[in-house]
Protein backbone atom coordinates (compact mmCIF):
# COMPACT_ATOMS: atom_id res chain seq x y z
CA UNK A 1 0.00 0.00 0.00
CA UNK A 2 1.43 3.48 -0.82
CA UNK A 3 1.90 6.31 1.54
CA UNK A 4 -0.54 8.20 0.05
CA UNK A 5 -3.40 5.73 0.46
CA UNK A 6 -3.34 5.10 4.06
CA UNK A 7 -1.78 8.73 4.96
CA UNK A 8 -5.62 10.20 5.05
CA UNK A 9 -7.64 7.39 6.64
CA UNK A 10 -5.05 7.67 9.50
CA UNK A 11 -4.71 11.51 9.84
CA UNK A 12 -8.90 11.28 9.81
CA UNK A 13 -9.16 8.77 12.61
CA UNK A 14 -6.44 10.75 14.60
CA UNK A 15 -8.50 13.86 13.89
CA UNK A 16 -12.13 11.86 14.92
CA UNK A 17 -9.90 10.80 18.02
CA UNK A 18 -8.69 14.04 19.26
CA UNK A 19 -12.24 15.79 18.79
CA UNK A 20 -14.36 13.30 20.28
CA UNK A 21 -11.95 11.43 22.66
CA UNK A 22 -10.75 11.83 25.91
CA UNK A 23 -7.63 14.35 26.68
CA UNK A 24 -4.65 12.65 26.85
CA UNK A 25 -3.02 12.25 29.83
CA UNK A 26 0.77 10.45 31.10
CA UNK A 27 0.18 8.51 34.10
CA UNK A 28 3.14 9.21 36.19
CA UNK A 29 3.85 6.92 39.29
CA UNK A 30 2.80 7.43 43.03
CA UNK A 31 3.10 9.49 45.22
CA UNK A 32 2.70 12.55 43.54
CA UNK A 33 3.60 15.62 45.36
CA UNK A 34 3.65 19.26 44.80
CA UNK A 35 7.48 20.80 44.21
CA UNK A 36 7.17 23.99 46.21
CA UNK A 37 3.45 24.74 47.87
CA UNK A 38 4.20 28.63 48.59
CA UNK A 39 0.55 30.63 48.67
CA UNK A 40 0.71 33.94 46.48
CA UNK A 41 -1.68 36.53 46.61
CA UNK A 42 -3.26 38.91 43.83
CA UNK A 43 -2.82 42.60 43.44
CA UNK A 44 -4.30 45.21 41.25
CA UNK A 45 -2.38 47.71 39.11
CA UNK A 46 -4.61 50.41 37.86
CA UNK A 47 -7.59 47.51 36.52
CA UNK A 48 -4.95 44.87 36.26
CA UNK A 49 -4.68 41.92 38.18
CA UNK A 50 -1.39 40.62 39.32
CA UNK A 51 -0.23 37.45 40.98
CA UNK A 52 2.61 37.46 43.39
CA UNK A 53 4.66 34.99 45.69
CA UNK A 54 6.73 36.35 48.58
CA UNK A 55 9.56 34.35 50.59
CA UNK A 56 11.97 36.04 52.97
CA UNK A 57 11.53 38.46 55.55
CA UNK A 58 10.22 42.03 54.69
CA UNK A 59 12.86 43.63 57.17
CA UNK A 60 15.51 42.46 54.19
CA UNK A 61 16.37 44.26 51.42
CA UNK A 62 13.95 43.46 48.60
CA UNK A 63 14.86 41.21 45.18
CA UNK A 64 12.27 40.98 42.25
CA UNK A 65 12.56 38.03 40.27
CA UNK A 66 11.07 37.65 36.91
CA UNK A 67 10.59 35.03 34.68
CA UNK A 68 10.44 34.20 31.05
CA UNK A 69 8.07 33.08 28.45
CA UNK A 70 5.35 30.65 28.69
CA UNK A 71 6.02 29.79 32.61
CA UNK A 72 5.27 31.32 36.13
CA UNK A 73 7.24 32.15 39.49
CA UNK A 74 6.69 29.05 40.62
CA UNK A 75 8.33 26.68 37.78
CA UNK A 76 11.29 29.11 37.29
CA UNK A 77 12.28 30.22 40.84
CA UNK A 78 11.46 27.36 43.02
CA UNK A 79 14.88 26.37 43.51
CA UNK A 80 16.36 29.61 43.71
CA UNK A 81 14.31 31.49 45.77
CA UNK A 82 14.39 29.20 48.99
CA UNK A 83 18.24 30.31 48.46
CA UNK A 84 17.88 34.26 48.12
CA UNK A 85 14.89 34.09 50.83
CA UNK A 86 17.65 33.57 53.70
CA UNK A 87 18.64 37.15 53.56
CA UNK A 88 16.28 38.61 51.16
CA UNK A 89 13.21 39.72 51.01
CA UNK A 90 12.25 37.80 47.49
CA UNK A 91 9.18 39.03 45.42
CA UNK A 92 8.16 36.63 42.24
CA UNK A 93 6.03 38.20 39.73
CA UNK A 94 3.49 36.30 37.71
CA UNK A 95 3.60 38.43 34.50
CA UNK A 96 0.73 39.02 32.21
CA UNK A 97 -0.88 36.13 30.71
CA UNK A 98 0.97 34.20 32.83
CA UNK A 99 0.40 31.68 35.38
CA UNK A 100 -2.64 33.47 38.06
CA UNK A 101 -2.47 36.63 36.59
CA UNK A 102 -4.95 38.29 34.54
CA UNK A 103 -5.46 37.27 30.77
CA UNK A 104 -5.32 40.42 28.58
CA UNK A 105 -5.55 39.91 24.73
CA UNK A 106 -4.07 42.06 22.42
CA UNK A 107 -0.52 43.22 20.86
CA UNK A 108 1.62 44.42 23.47
CA UNK A 109 5.52 44.83 23.92
CA UNK A 110 7.94 44.40 26.48
CA UNK A 111 8.01 47.84 27.79
CA UNK A 112 4.37 47.46 28.73
CA UNK A 113 5.70 44.61 30.89
CA UNK A 114 8.28 47.03 31.91
CA UNK A 115 5.69 49.26 33.20
CA UNK A 116 3.41 46.40 34.73
CA UNK A 117 6.61 44.99 36.90
CA UNK A 118 7.22 49.05 38.10
CA UNK A 119 3.50 49.48 38.85
CA UNK A 120 3.66 46.06 41.36
CA UNK A 121 6.96 47.39 43.08
CA UNK A 122 5.08 50.67 43.61
CA UNK A 123 1.89 48.78 44.68
CA UNK A 124 4.02 46.98 47.48
CA UNK A 125 5.75 50.13 48.19
CA UNK A 126 9.29 48.14 47.77
CA UNK A 127 10.98 51.31 46.63
CA UNK A 128 14.44 50.83 44.91
CA UNK A 129 14.62 47.03 44.34
CA UNK A 130 17.22 44.82 43.07
CA UNK A 131 16.04 42.83 39.98
CA UNK A 132 16.74 39.53 38.65
CA UNK A 133 15.46 38.72 34.88
CA UNK A 134 15.44 34.93 33.11
CA UNK A 135 14.87 34.56 29.36
CA UNK A 136 12.34 36.77 28.70
CA UNK A 137 12.01 38.02 31.89
CA UNK A 138 15.83 39.35 31.34
CA UNK A 139 14.55 41.64 28.18
CA UNK A 140 12.03 42.84 30.58
CA UNK A 141 14.12 43.89 33.45
CA UNK A 142 16.37 45.25 30.44
CA UNK A 143 13.44 47.49 29.87
CA UNK A 144 12.68 48.17 33.56
CA UNK A 145 16.28 49.60 34.51
CA UNK A 146 16.05 51.71 31.22
CA UNK A 147 13.09 53.08 31.70
CA UNK A 148 12.51 53.37 35.88
CA UNK A 149 16.71 53.85 36.86
CA UNK A 150 15.48 55.06 40.22
CA UNK A 151 13.32 52.04 40.98
CA UNK A 152 16.64 49.15 40.32
CA UNK A 153 19.84 49.19 42.53
CA UNK A 154 21.70 45.68 40.83
CA UNK A 155 20.40 44.01 37.70
CA UNK A 156 21.25 40.75 37.04
CA UNK A 157 20.27 38.75 33.46
CA UNK A 158 20.50 35.29 33.08
CA UNK A 159 19.86 33.53 29.81
CA UNK A 160 19.07 36.57 27.84
CA UNK A 161 19.47 38.83 24.68
CA UNK A 162 19.58 42.25 23.70
CA UNK A 163 17.47 41.33 20.25
CA UNK A 164 20.88 40.58 18.52
CA UNK A 165 18.88 39.07 15.46
CA UNK A 166 19.89 39.10 12.61
CA UNK A 167 17.26 39.85 9.67
CA UNK A 168 16.63 36.50 7.84
CA UNK A 169 16.89 34.96 11.46
CA UNK A 170 14.19 37.08 13.20
CA UNK A 171 11.96 36.19 9.92
CA UNK A 172 12.64 32.29 9.96
CA UNK A 173 11.84 32.50 13.83
CA UNK A 174 8.53 34.41 13.31
CA UNK A 175 7.30 31.66 9.90
CA UNK A 176 8.42 29.48 13.00
CA UNK A 177 6.00 30.80 15.54
CA UNK A 178 3.32 31.22 12.97
CA UNK A 179 3.34 27.44 11.94
CA UNK A 180 3.86 26.27 15.63
CA UNK A 181 0.41 28.76 16.38
CA UNK A 182 -1.57 27.04 14.38
CA UNK A 183 -0.89 23.84 15.38
CA UNK A 184 -1.24 24.50 18.64
CA UNK A 185 -4.65 26.37 17.86
CA UNK A 186 -5.73 22.63 16.13
CA UNK A 187 -4.32 20.83 19.83
CA UNK A 188 -2.23 22.47 22.60
CA UNK A 189 -1.32 19.01 23.55
CA UNK A 190 1.35 18.01 20.97
CA UNK A 191 3.53 20.83 22.42
CA UNK A 192 2.76 20.28 26.17
CA UNK A 193 3.41 16.72 25.80
CA UNK A 194 7.13 17.71 24.33
CA UNK A 195 8.18 19.69 26.69
CA UNK A 196 6.75 17.29 29.75
CA UNK A 197 8.99 14.81 28.36
CA UNK A 198 11.84 16.77 27.59
CA UNK A 199 11.77 18.16 31.44
CA UNK A 200 11.34 14.71 33.05
CA UNK A 201 13.83 12.78 30.83
CA UNK A 202 16.73 15.04 31.65
CA UNK A 203 15.69 15.50 35.37
CA UNK A 204 14.98 18.85 35.67
CA UNK A 205 11.73 17.86 37.41
CA UNK A 206 11.79 14.39 39.31
CA UNK A 207 8.87 11.75 38.61
CA UNK A 208 7.26 12.43 41.77
CA UNK A 209 6.32 15.88 40.23
CA UNK A 210 5.02 14.89 37.20
CA UNK A 211 1.01 15.47 38.01
CA UNK A 212 1.87 18.64 38.37
CA UNK A 213 4.28 19.05 35.25
CA UNK A 214 1.17 18.07 33.38
CA UNK A 215 -1.14 20.12 34.46
CA UNK A 216 0.86 23.31 34.09
CA UNK A 217 2.17 22.51 31.05
CA UNK A 218 -1.44 21.81 29.76
CA UNK A 219 -2.80 25.34 31.60
CA UNK A 220 -1.49 27.04 28.63
CA UNK A 221 -3.71 29.47 26.46
CA UNK A 222 -2.19 28.85 23.29
CA UNK A 223 -3.13 32.23 21.77
CA UNK A 224 -1.22 34.13 24.59
CA UNK A 225 1.17 31.97 24.67
CA UNK A 226 2.64 32.33 21.08
CA UNK A 227 1.25 36.47 21.62
CA UNK A 228 4.03 36.28 24.19
CA UNK A 229 6.55 34.72 21.87
CA UNK A 230 6.13 37.22 19.21
CA UNK A 231 6.03 40.07 21.83
CA UNK A 232 9.74 38.64 22.93
CA UNK A 233 11.14 37.95 19.02
CA UNK A 234 9.96 42.53 18.36
CA UNK A 235 12.15 43.12 21.21
CA UNK A 236 15.54 45.01 20.12
CA UNK A 237 17.37 46.71 22.99
CA UNK A 238 20.66 47.28 21.40
CA UNK A 239 20.45 51.05 20.58
CA UNK A 240 20.08 52.03 24.03
CA UNK A 241 21.01 48.84 26.28
CA UNK A 242 24.34 50.59 27.36
CA UNK A 243 22.72 53.71 29.06
CA UNK A 244 21.54 51.34 31.75
CA UNK A 245 23.03 52.72 34.88
CA UNK A 246 22.55 49.82 37.05
CA UNK A 247 25.32 47.39 37.59
CA UNK A 248 25.03 44.30 35.88
CA UNK A 249 25.46 40.66 36.58
CA UNK A 250 25.09 38.61 33.11
CA UNK A 251 24.84 34.96 33.62
CA UNK A 252 25.53 33.24 30.37
CA UNK A 253 23.94 29.57 30.08
CA UNK A 254 26.63 28.61 27.52
CA UNK A 255 24.85 25.40 26.27
CA UNK A 256 21.32 27.45 25.86
CA UNK A 257 19.16 25.49 23.19
CA UNK A 258 16.69 28.28 22.93
CA UNK A 259 18.72 31.72 22.85
CA UNK A 260 22.26 31.06 21.72
CA UNK A 261 25.03 31.91 24.05
CA UNK A 262 26.77 34.30 20.79
CA UNK A 263 23.46 36.45 21.97
CA UNK A 264 24.06 36.16 25.55
CA UNK A 265 27.53 37.55 25.15
CA UNK A 266 26.51 39.94 22.43
CA UNK A 267 24.29 41.71 25.68
CA UNK A 268 26.96 41.59 28.13
CA UNK A 269 29.34 43.55 25.69
CA UNK A 270 27.02 45.99 25.13
CA UNK A 271 26.41 46.98 29.52
CA UNK A 272 27.91 49.52 30.24
CA UNK A 273 28.73 48.12 34.10
CA UNK A 274 29.11 44.87 33.58
CA UNK A 275 30.24 41.07 35.25
CA UNK A 276 30.17 38.29 33.36
CA UNK A 277 29.25 34.99 35.01
CA UNK A 278 30.03 31.64 32.47
CA UNK A 279 27.96 28.40 33.91
CA UNK A 280 29.64 26.16 31.01
CA UNK A 281 27.08 23.52 29.72
CA UNK A 282 24.05 24.92 31.21
CA UNK A 283 20.88 24.64 29.01
CA UNK A 284 17.76 27.08 29.09
CA UNK A 285 16.50 25.43 32.41
CA UNK A 286 19.44 26.59 34.03
CA UNK A 287 17.11 28.24 37.03
CA UNK A 288 16.46 24.42 37.70
CA UNK A 289 19.12 22.90 36.90
CA UNK A 290 22.20 25.26 38.24
CA UNK A 291 20.40 26.93 41.38
CA UNK A 292 22.56 26.71 44.01
CA UNK A 293 25.03 28.23 41.33
CA UNK A 294 23.15 31.07 40.51
CA UNK A 295 21.62 32.25 43.88
CA UNK A 296 25.72 32.05 45.14
CA UNK A 297 26.29 34.60 42.28
CA UNK A 298 24.00 36.66 42.48
CA UNK A 299 24.25 36.98 46.29
CA UNK A 300 28.04 37.63 45.85
CA UNK A 301 27.67 40.37 43.33
CA UNK A 302 25.36 42.31 45.17
CA UNK A 303 27.39 41.72 48.49
CA UNK A 304 30.74 43.04 46.64
CA UNK A 305 28.96 45.42 45.03
CA UNK A 306 27.27 47.11 48.27
CA UNK A 307 30.74 46.81 49.87
CA UNK A 308 32.07 48.99 46.74
CA UNK A 309 29.46 51.35 47.48
CA UNK A 310 30.18 52.10 51.18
Amino acid sequence: MRLRDWAMPVAGACLVWRLFGPEPRPRPPAPQVHPWPVPGRSLFVDEHEFFIRRVGTPESPPIVLIHGWGDHSAIVWQRIAPLLAQSRDVVMIDQRNHGRSARRRGRYEISDAADDVAGVIDELGLGKVDVVGYSMGGMVAQSLAHRYPSKVGFLILGGTSAGAMSGLQRWASRGLFLLSRALDRLSRTELSAARYRYLLKRGVFPPSHAKWLWNEQMSRDPELYWQTGFVSLRFDSREWVGEIEAPTLAIITTSDQLIPATHQYDLALRLADVTVLELEGARHEAPLTHAGEIAAAIDSFIRVGVADDA
